[in-house]
């Protein structure tokens, strides 16, 4: 009589199912865990065009990054909060005006991304804005 041969699970079967168990676990996680950016599609504020010519900017909207670094107090509060935001890309300084309908809790040294339209005096108006 014939020996059959055994087919049991083989090292091989072993660690190829244990990759794949990995690999699902992997995936799983960066789907689950990704971060988006909440301002998907807005361009960005460029600091030299701002710098150079605000003005020329008015009306349009662009997304800005940085720290917030002093609140102006001599701004009248019934019509919102200016404060002055230091930028990402180039570390300079710029104007940002929350109007005074945004309930948010700002504070100094805390980092936030920004949708901002250039008014024609050249402060930025906040539109929307999320703690980064």
């Amino acid at each position: 009589m014939a020996r059959r041969a055994q087919s049991g699970l083989k090292p091989m079967h072993l660690i190829g199912l244990l990759a794949l168990l990995g690999a699902g676990i992997g995936g799983g996680y960066a789907l689950l865990n990704r971060s988006t950016d909440p301002m998907t599609g807005i361009t960005p504020l460029s600091t030299e065009e701002y710098l150079e010519s605000s003005t020329a900017l008015s009306g349009n909207t662009y997304k800005i990054e940085g720290t917030v670094d002093d609140r102006l107090d001599n701004w009248r509060a019934a019509d919102g909060r200016l404060f002055s935001v230091q930028v990402s890309e180039a570390g300079s300084y710029m104007p940002v005006w929350v109007p005074a309908g945004m309930e948010t809790n700002i504070q100094r040294g805390q980092r936030y991304v920004f949708k901002v339209r250039v008014l024609e005096t050249g402060v930025l108006e906040v539109l929307e804005l999320f703690k980064a």
